[in-house]
């Protein structure tokens, strides 16, 4: 051990159990995050070891009074001092469980190798995944359990927008999680990922070639030390919204990237089975009036009611039922005076008609007794909605996202409007947590990467799509359905949704932001640097380490934009 000695703890303060000093040795350094060892003999008992982060690094001459011996001192010699070093540490773990302070004045050394493992309880981990680099260059690593549902589940990753790269350590995430099947198992078996792209489309290009790559050989090292290889993604499947002015062709709203990418969207049928008319309702001030009591009884009455049209796949119209059950089991052949609902505009219009609060029948009144100024307000939230995601929402062969293409399912929804977004991520979320409470496995695993998760589940107010977010949090990891949220300010979210993140992960941030509680777990000094970290530096804490640890990921190897991508073509082919 004497070869990897840094200094002796510092005996002018008090050592405690949490933190003590290091006076480092002048042949010897020691710099943020860097990992030592204190061994100390405790009277009775065996041997102690004290395992320890560096949190601050000092220097001062030991010797000056004034600020000015400082010229005298390193200048002209005149005054007597010495160069003093030293650095505060945080206590990380303590083996055996003995919890006495370090004895001032005890060698302290550089911990490496099985002492490395140790001070970051990689050794009690079973299934350490390497989730970046340390300082001293080697993989950090988490216990998987508390992310895979075992123990715990879903991640939270916080930052200013633009430089704390949140979705980037995402997708680096993911893509060890699914490359190191050696140590994810079953958990990585089968695995889906759901990948919104809601900024941009710096994501349609996953399983392409990054062309900056291959001149920086560190890059590539530094996935190998991770023991990934780096390429990427091999399996994604691209879908995007229809255009709205494209006719009967379905082509996908897209500008960068046509080719690979498919068109979504729901047939009124699906709309109307899967009970999708809630989530045109996600405004969090929706929920302070009864439209969601109207929604809920439309809801249940177009199930009743729709039948479907011969002819015409997924278009429905609506009749009465037979006594006591639903008329969906029947297919149907419109009159001249029924309307065939084909889009949203045409649900709409049989809205106006059946939800009329002039119209005395009561069989045609859906609402029960509801002011006309709320059903007025129900059809205006309609009217817009048909406006800003109208073209979702069309008669034929169904175009429903199709998870099972590929492990990676990215949906590009940054072309359409803030209630169009969370349409879609509503709907799709629904289906995801559906799918898994019928079959009752937490296996396969089901991932979902969903950034500007407070614009979903805000702090305040209520929503469908809130409280799904807060029931996939707080039930999802038994299910097997795993959230990894981005968001700008953690203190924005609800914190039923944030208090369930196992793992927690931070870029750079805001300096009014990082002194939020929601970052207590941070430590103080870490909390003072987060103001600073470069892009590619993030912050993660997890349940199995006491203190949240920095750690750098490798640049990508896929393309982030199109001028990115790498030309494999043969550049004499054709001639």
């Amino acid at each position: 051990m004497s070869e990897h000695r840094v200094g002796r703890v510092l005996g002018t303060e008090h050592t405690t159990t949490q933190e003590f000093r290091v006076a480092i040795d002048d042949d010897a350094y020691l710099q943020l995050d860097d990992l030592v060892l204190v061994h100390t003999q405790v009277p009775g008992r065996e041997e102690l070891s004290t395992y320890g982060i560096v949190t601050e690094v000092q220097a001062a001459y030991e010797g000056a009074s004034f600020e000015s011996d400082t010229h005298r001192i390193a200048e002209e010699g005149t005054l007597p001092a010495v160069k003093v070093r030293s650095a505060n540490v945080a206590a990380t773990r303590v083996l055996p469980e003995i919890w006495v302070a370090p004895d001032p004045g005890e060698e302290v050394f550089r911990a490496s190798g099985e002492e490395r493992k140790k001070a970051l309880y990689t050794d009690e981990m079973e299934r350490p995944l390497p989730i970046g680099i340390g300082r001293d260059g080697s993989p950090v690593f988490l216990d998987l359990d508390f992310f895979d549902g075992r123990k715990g589940g879903h991640m939270s990753i916080s930052g200013v927008s633009g430089v704390a790269t949140k979705t980037s350590y995402a997708l680096f995430f993911l893509r060890m999680l699914t490359a190191r099947q050696d140590i994810s198992g079953e958990a990585a078996a089968n695995l889906r990922v759901l990948v919104f792209n809601v900024k941009g489309e710096d994501l349609l290009w996953l399983d392409q070639k990054n062309s900056r790559f291959a001149k920086n050989e560190q890059w590539a090292a530094d996935w190998r030390a991770l023991g990934v290889e780096p390429v990427p993604f091999p399996q994604v499947a691209f879908w995007a919204p229809p255009r709205r002015q494209s006719g009967d062709r379905v082509i996908p709203d897209t500008g960068s990237r046509m080719e690979g990418v498919n068109a979504f969207c729901w047939t009124p049928r699906e709309f109307i089975n899967e009970g999708l008319l809630r989530f045109l309702f996600t405004d969090a001030s929706d929920a302070r009036n009864q439209l969601n009591f109207i929604e809920e009884r439309v809801r249940a009455q177009l199930k009743r009611f729709a039948v479907d049209v011969k002819g015409e796949p997924g278009a429905v119209v609506l009749r009465d039922p037979p006594k006591g059950g639903h008329a969906s089991g029947t297919l149907a052949q419109p009159t001249s005076d029924e309307l065939v609902i084909r889009d949203l505009a045409g649900l709409l219009e049989i809205l106006e008609e059946r939800l009329d609060p002039e119209d005395g029948e009561p069989e045609r009144r859906w609402t029960g007794r509801v002011q006309g100024g709320t059903v007025g307000a129900f059809l205006r939230r309609m009217q817009a909605a048909v406006l800003r995601l109208g073209h979702l929402v069309r008669a034929g062969e169904s175009r429903r996202i199709d998870r099972s293409r590929a492990q990676v399912t990215l949906v590009a929804i940054q072309s359409l409007h803030d209630l169009a977004q969370r349409f879609v991520v509503g709907a799709l979320l629904d289906e995801t947590f559906e799918q898994k409470e019928r079959s009752g496995q937490r296996l396969p695993l089901s991932v979902v990467v969903l950034d500007e998760l407070n614009k979903y589940a805000p702090r305040e107010g209520q929503s469908p799509l809130k409280d799904m977010l807060i029931d996939i949090a707080q039930r999802g990891r038994s299910l097997g359905v795993l959230l990894v949220g981005a968001q700008q300010t953690a203190s924005r979210v609800a914190p039923e949704v944030m208090e369930n993140a196992s793992i927690r992960v931070v870029g750079r941030l805001d300096a009014a932001e990082a002194q939020r509680a929601e970052y207590g777990w941070m430590l103080p000094a870490t909390r003072a640097r987060a103001r600073l970290l470069k892009p590619g530096t993030m912050v993660v804490s997890q349940p199995s380490i006491p203190i949240p640890l920095v750690v750098t990921f490798p640049f990508p190897p896929w393309a982030t934009r199109k001028e990115e991508v790498l030309d494999e073509r043969d550049p004499f082919e054709g001639m």
